[in-house]
Protein backbone atom coordinates (compact mmCIF):
# COMPACT_ATOMS: atom_id res chain seq x y z
CA UNK A 1 0.00 0.00 0.00
CA UNK A 2 1.12 3.91 -0.67
CA UNK A 3 0.51 5.49 2.72
CA UNK A 4 1.24 9.02 1.74
CA UNK A 5 -0.39 11.31 -1.51
CA UNK A 6 1.53 11.66 -4.25
CA UNK A 7 1.12 13.79 -7.74
CA UNK A 8 -2.29 14.08 -8.89
CA UNK A 9 -4.03 13.29 -5.26
CA UNK A 10 -1.62 16.44 -3.78
CA UNK A 11 -3.23 18.43 -6.40
CA UNK A 12 -6.54 17.92 -5.33
CA UNK A 13 -6.16 18.23 -2.11
CA UNK A 14 -4.30 21.71 -3.12
CA UNK A 15 -7.28 22.41 -5.10
CA UNK A 16 -9.64 21.74 -2.02
CA UNK A 17 -7.70 23.73 0.28
CA UNK A 18 -7.89 26.91 -1.94
CA UNK A 19 -11.47 26.38 -2.49
CA UNK A 20 -12.53 25.95 1.33
CA UNK A 21 -10.36 28.79 2.18
CA UNK A 22 -12.22 31.17 -0.18
CA UNK A 23 -15.78 29.46 0.55
CA UNK A 24 -15.58 28.17 4.22
CA UNK A 25 -13.21 30.31 6.03
CA UNK A 26 -13.30 30.03 9.90
CA UNK A 27 -14.31 33.15 10.43
CA UNK A 28 -17.58 32.74 8.96
CA UNK A 29 -18.40 31.40 11.99
CA UNK A 30 -17.88 34.73 14.33
CA UNK A 31 -19.77 37.38 15.21
CA UNK A 32 -23.82 37.78 15.33
CA UNK A 33 -24.66 36.85 11.65
CA UNK A 34 -22.47 33.48 12.05
CA UNK A 35 -24.67 30.84 10.28
CA UNK A 36 -23.55 27.15 10.18
CA UNK A 37 -26.25 26.06 7.19
CA UNK A 38 -24.44 25.70 4.38
CA UNK A 39 -25.28 28.45 2.13
CA UNK A 40 -27.16 27.99 -1.62
CA UNK A 41 -24.86 29.39 -3.41
CA UNK A 42 -21.96 27.65 -1.53
CA UNK A 43 -23.53 24.61 -2.31
CA UNK A 44 -24.11 25.21 -5.91
CA UNK A 45 -20.07 25.82 -6.10
CA UNK A 46 -19.60 22.67 -4.07
CA UNK A 47 -21.72 20.89 -7.02
CA UNK A 48 -19.90 23.12 -10.25
CA UNK A 49 -16.56 21.68 -8.62
CA UNK A 50 -17.59 18.02 -8.15
CA UNK A 51 -16.43 17.73 -4.39
CA UNK A 52 -19.89 16.07 -4.10
CA UNK A 53 -19.32 12.96 -6.09
CA UNK A 54 -15.75 12.09 -5.60
CA UNK A 55 -15.83 8.43 -5.28
CA UNK A 56 -19.28 8.40 -7.54
CA UNK A 57 -18.35 5.93 -11.16
CA UNK A 58 -17.97 8.65 -13.53
CA UNK A 59 -21.07 6.42 -15.25
CA UNK A 60 -23.38 7.03 -12.44
CA UNK A 61 -21.99 11.48 -12.97
CA UNK A 62 -18.80 11.21 -10.32
CA UNK A 63 -15.41 11.73 -10.53
CA UNK A 64 -14.70 7.95 -10.38
CA UNK A 65 -11.77 8.69 -7.71
CA UNK A 66 -10.93 6.75 -4.91
CA UNK A 67 -11.29 6.65 -1.15
CA UNK A 68 -7.92 8.35 -1.00
CA UNK A 69 -8.85 11.71 -2.57
CA UNK A 70 -12.35 11.53 -0.49
CA UNK A 71 -9.81 11.24 2.52
CA UNK A 72 -7.70 14.08 1.17
CA UNK A 73 -10.34 16.75 0.22
CA UNK A 74 -12.28 15.99 3.66
CA UNK A 75 -9.02 16.38 5.81
CA UNK A 76 -9.35 20.04 3.98
CA UNK A 77 -12.88 20.25 5.31
CA UNK A 78 -12.10 19.79 8.64
CA UNK A 79 -9.67 22.12 8.70
CA UNK A 80 -12.04 24.90 8.44
CA UNK A 81 -14.73 23.01 10.32
CA UNK A 82 -17.11 22.84 7.32
CA UNK A 83 -20.49 21.57 8.13
CA UNK A 84 -21.75 18.20 7.83
CA UNK A 85 -23.75 18.69 5.33
CA UNK A 86 -20.99 18.56 2.78
CA UNK A 87 -20.50 14.87 3.54
CA UNK A 88 -24.37 14.17 4.21
CA UNK A 89 -24.65 15.89 0.37
CA UNK A 90 -21.60 13.41 -0.84
CA UNK A 91 -23.19 9.93 0.60
CA UNK A 92 -26.69 10.79 -0.42
CA UNK A 93 -25.63 10.65 -4.12
CA UNK A 94 -24.51 7.01 -3.63
CA UNK A 95 -27.35 5.53 -2.21
CA UNK A 96 -30.30 7.08 -4.75
CA UNK A 97 -31.15 4.83 -7.98
CA UNK A 98 -33.05 7.71 -9.44
CA UNK A 99 -31.06 9.70 -11.87
CA UNK A 100 -32.76 13.22 -11.77
CA UNK A 101 -32.23 13.24 -7.84
CA UNK A 102 -28.99 11.89 -7.88
CA UNK A 103 -28.10 14.87 -10.44
CA UNK A 104 -29.59 17.51 -8.39
CA UNK A 105 -27.41 16.22 -5.32
CA UNK A 106 -24.50 16.55 -7.27
CA UNK A 107 -25.17 19.74 -8.57
CA UNK A 108 -26.51 20.89 -5.22
CA UNK A 109 -29.41 21.81 -5.96
CA UNK A 110 -31.38 19.54 -3.08
CA UNK A 111 -30.32 20.10 0.44
CA UNK A 112 -29.41 16.61 2.72
CA UNK A 113 -28.68 16.40 6.62
CA UNK A 114 -27.27 13.90 8.81
CA UNK A 115 -30.14 12.10 10.47
CA UNK A 116 -28.17 10.76 13.56
CA UNK A 117 -30.48 8.16 15.67
CA UNK A 118 -31.41 9.12 19.45
CA UNK A 119 -33.01 6.47 21.00
CA UNK A 120 -36.38 6.08 19.12
CA UNK A 121 -36.05 9.44 17.21
CA UNK A 122 -33.67 11.05 14.78
CA UNK A 123 -31.81 14.07 15.16
CA UNK A 124 -31.54 16.07 12.01
CA UNK A 125 -27.32 17.81 11.70
CA UNK A 126 -27.12 20.33 8.77
CA UNK A 127 -29.05 23.11 7.25
CA UNK A 128 -32.02 23.99 8.53
CA UNK A 129 -33.82 24.33 5.30
CA UNK A 130 -32.50 20.57 4.24
CA UNK A 131 -35.86 18.58 2.62
CA UNK A 132 -33.57 15.00 3.05
CA UNK A 133 -32.21 13.80 5.30
CA UNK A 134 -29.51 10.89 5.30
CA UNK A 135 -29.44 7.88 8.09
CA UNK A 136 -26.21 5.35 7.52
CA UNK A 137 -25.84 2.02 9.40
CA UNK A 138 -23.03 -0.02 9.00
CA UNK A 139 -24.99 -2.37 6.98
CA UNK A 140 -26.65 0.38 4.56
CA UNK A 141 -28.32 3.84 4.42
CA UNK A 142 -31.42 5.05 4.37
CA UNK A 143 -32.51 8.58 2.68
CA UNK A 144 -35.61 10.35 3.66
CA UNK A 145 -37.97 12.84 2.81
CA UNK A 146 -38.18 15.50 5.67
CA UNK A 147 -39.58 18.38 3.66
CA UNK A 148 -43.07 17.92 5.69
CA UNK A 149 -41.58 17.34 8.94
CA UNK A 150 -41.93 19.89 11.40
CA UNK A 151 -39.08 20.51 13.02
CA UNK A 152 -37.32 23.71 14.45
CA UNK A 153 -33.96 24.67 14.96
CA UNK A 154 -32.27 23.63 18.16
CA UNK A 155 -29.01 25.33 19.94
CA UNK A 156 -26.03 23.28 18.78
CA UNK A 157 -23.10 22.61 20.99
CA UNK A 158 -20.66 23.33 17.69
CA UNK A 159 -21.36 26.66 16.02
CA UNK A 160 -20.25 24.86 12.20
CA UNK A 161 -23.02 22.49 12.70
CA UNK A 162 -27.21 23.42 12.59
CA UNK A 163 -29.18 20.95 14.47
CA UNK A 164 -32.91 20.36 14.27
CA UNK A 165 -35.14 19.44 16.48
CA UNK A 166 -35.60 15.20 17.20
CA UNK A 167 -37.91 13.65 14.54
CA UNK A 168 -40.49 11.23 15.79
CA UNK A 169 -41.95 8.41 13.89
CA UNK A 170 -40.62 7.36 10.09
CA UNK A 171 -40.33 9.92 7.56
CA UNK A 172 -40.96 8.79 4.06
CA UNK A 173 -38.49 6.92 2.55
CA UNK A 174 -37.01 8.12 -0.65
CA UNK A 175 -34.01 5.61 -1.37
CA UNK A 176 -32.66 2.62 0.21
CA UNK A 177 -29.07 0.93 0.14
CA UNK A 178 -27.45 -2.11 1.56
CA UNK A 179 -24.28 -1.07 0.47
CA UNK A 180 -21.53 -1.52 3.44
CA UNK A 181 -19.36 1.73 1.54
CA UNK A 182 -21.87 4.04 2.79
CA UNK A 183 -21.02 3.92 6.09
CA UNK A 184 -17.54 2.97 5.76
CA UNK A 185 -16.90 6.46 3.39
CA UNK A 186 -18.92 8.18 6.07
CA UNK A 187 -16.57 7.07 8.61
CA UNK A 188 -13.04 7.76 6.52
CA UNK A 189 -14.63 11.50 5.64
CA UNK A 190 -15.31 12.25 9.30
CA UNK A 191 -11.84 10.43 10.84
CA UNK A 192 -10.30 12.58 7.69
CA UNK A 193 -12.02 16.09 8.82
CA UNK A 194 -11.03 15.18 12.61
CA UNK A 195 -7.52 15.27 11.15
CA UNK A 196 -7.90 18.58 9.60
CA UNK A 197 -9.18 19.82 13.18
CA UNK A 198 -5.90 18.26 14.62
CA UNK A 199 -3.61 19.95 12.63
CA UNK A 200 -5.35 23.41 12.40
CA UNK A 201 -5.03 23.23 16.64
CA UNK A 202 -1.11 22.38 15.92
CA UNK A 203 -1.21 25.26 13.59
CA UNK A 204 -2.61 27.71 15.08
CA UNK A 205 -0.45 27.27 18.73
CA UNK A 206 2.41 27.10 16.63
CA UNK A 207 1.88 30.49 15.08
CA UNK A 208 0.99 31.73 18.72
CA UNK A 209 3.89 30.28 20.04
CA UNK A 210 6.05 32.08 17.76
CA UNK A 211 4.63 35.78 18.62
CA UNK A 212 3.57 35.58 22.45
CA UNK A 213 6.00 36.95 24.87
CA UNK A 214 6.00 36.34 28.83
CA UNK A 215 8.94 37.68 31.06
CA UNK A 216 10.93 38.90 27.64
CA UNK A 217 10.81 35.62 25.91
CA UNK A 218 8.66 33.78 23.39
CA UNK A 219 6.58 31.53 24.74
CA UNK A 220 7.55 28.45 22.12
CA UNK A 221 11.18 28.70 23.87
CA UNK A 222 9.34 27.41 27.25
CA UNK A 223 9.73 23.30 27.35
CA UNK A 224 6.39 23.17 28.64
CA UNK A 225 5.15 24.72 25.76
CA UNK A 226 7.25 23.04 23.50
CA UNK A 227 6.26 19.14 24.87
CA UNK A 228 3.02 20.32 24.74
CA UNK A 229 3.24 20.82 21.09
CA UNK A 230 5.53 17.93 20.09
CA UNK A 231 2.78 15.72 21.91
CA UNK A 232 0.18 17.72 19.86
CA UNK A 233 2.40 16.62 16.81
CA UNK A 234 2.73 12.96 17.39
CA UNK A 235 -0.98 13.17 17.97
CA UNK A 236 -2.04 14.46 14.52
CA UNK A 237 0.74 12.22 12.58
CA UNK A 238 -0.45 8.96 14.40
CA UNK A 239 -4.30 9.90 13.41
CA UNK A 240 -3.24 11.26 9.52
CA UNK A 241 -0.82 8.15 8.86
CA UNK A 242 -3.62 5.78 10.16
CA UNK A 243 -6.30 7.13 7.70
CA UNK A 244 -3.83 6.77 5.03
CA UNK A 245 -3.91 3.31 5.65
CA UNK A 246 -7.63 3.39 5.86
CA UNK A 247 -8.44 5.22 2.82
CA UNK A 248 -5.37 2.60 0.75
CA UNK A 249 -6.83 -0.28 2.43
CA UNK A 250 -10.29 0.81 0.78
CA UNK A 251 -8.71 1.58 -2.20
CA UNK A 252 -7.51 -2.00 -2.87
CA UNK A 253 -10.29 -3.68 -1.25
CA UNK A 254 -8.60 -5.50 1.49
CA UNK A 255 -10.66 -7.46 3.68
CA UNK A 256 -9.76 -5.80 6.78
CA UNK A 257 -10.64 -2.28 5.28
CA UNK A 258 -12.93 -1.94 8.28
CA UNK A 259 -10.44 -2.79 11.26
CA UNK A 260 -8.39 -0.09 9.39
CA UNK A 261 -11.28 2.38 9.64
CA UNK A 262 -12.36 1.79 12.90
CA UNK A 263 -8.70 2.40 14.17
CA UNK A 264 -8.82 5.50 12.17
CA UNK A 265 -11.95 6.93 13.22
CA UNK A 266 -10.48 6.02 16.94
CA UNK A 267 -6.86 8.14 16.78
CA UNK A 268 -8.83 10.74 14.53
CA UNK A 269 -10.96 11.39 17.37
CA UNK A 270 -8.54 11.59 20.16
CA UNK A 271 -5.91 13.70 18.22
CA UNK A 272 -8.94 16.09 17.47
CA UNK A 273 -10.47 16.37 20.50
CA UNK A 274 -6.96 16.59 22.46
CA UNK A 275 -5.57 18.83 20.42
CA UNK A 276 -8.15 21.46 20.55
CA UNK A 277 -7.97 20.99 24.21
CA UNK A 278 -4.37 21.84 24.17
CA UNK A 279 -4.55 24.55 21.87
CA UNK A 280 -7.49 26.44 24.26
CA UNK A 281 -5.01 25.64 27.49
CA UNK A 282 -2.08 27.22 25.43
CA UNK A 283 -3.59 30.57 24.34
CA UNK A 284 -4.29 31.17 28.02
CA UNK A 285 -7.26 33.85 28.34
CA UNK A 286 -7.29 34.57 24.52
CA UNK A 287 -8.23 30.72 23.73
CA UNK A 288 -11.35 31.10 25.82
CA UNK A 289 -13.23 34.48 24.24
CA UNK A 290 -15.50 34.33 21.37
CA UNK A 291 -13.26 36.04 18.86
CA UNK A 292 -10.65 33.23 18.58
CA UNK A 293 -10.90 29.90 16.25
CA UNK A 294 -9.77 28.06 19.46
CA UNK A 295 -13.23 26.99 20.95
CA UNK A 296 -14.55 26.56 17.60
CA UNK A 297 -12.13 23.58 17.10
CA UNK A 298 -13.28 22.39 20.46
CA UNK A 299 -16.68 22.17 19.50
CA UNK A 300 -16.47 20.97 15.79
CA UNK A 301 -14.38 17.94 17.01
CA UNK A 302 -16.42 16.58 20.16
CA UNK A 303 -19.47 16.43 17.78
CA UNK A 304 -17.97 14.65 15.05
CA UNK A 305 -16.61 11.90 17.75
CA UNK A 306 -20.04 11.13 18.00
CA UNK A 307 -20.79 10.00 14.45
CA UNK A 308 -19.75 6.90 12.35
CA UNK A 309 -18.10 5.28 15.69
CA UNK A 310 -17.93 6.31 19.21
CA UNK A 311 -15.55 5.20 21.55
CA UNK A 312 -16.88 2.65 23.15
CA UNK A 313 -18.46 1.56 19.48
CA UNK A 314 -15.06 1.64 18.30
CA UNK A 315 -12.77 -0.19 21.18
CA UNK A 316 -15.17 -2.82 21.27
CA UNK A 317 -14.86 -3.95 17.76
CA UNK A 318 -11.37 -3.29 17.20
CA UNK A 319 -11.09 -5.49 20.37
CA UNK A 320 -12.17 -8.73 18.55
CA UNK A 321 -10.82 -7.79 15.23
CA UNK A 322 -8.40 -9.83 12.69
CA UNK A 323 -5.77 -8.24 10.20
CA UNK A 324 -5.45 -9.65 7.14
CA UNK A 325 -2.22 -11.14 7.08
Amino acid sequence: MFLAPEDAEIEIANSAAKFLARAIPLERLHGAGASPALSTAVRAECGTMGWFGLVLPEARGGSGLTAVEHALFYREVGRHCGPVDILAQGLAAMVTDDARLRAALLAGDASVALAVEDESALRLLGSPDATLALSVARDGARLLDVSMIEAAARPSLDPATGMRAIVRGTPRIVAVSSNGGVWSLGQLGVAAMQVGVAERALDLIVEYAKIRETFGRKIGTYQAVRHACADMALRAEAARCQVWSAAAAMKEGRSDAHVHLDAAKHLADRAAVGNADVDIQLHGGIGVSEEHHAHLLLKHSLLLARVFGTKRTLLARLLHAELEV
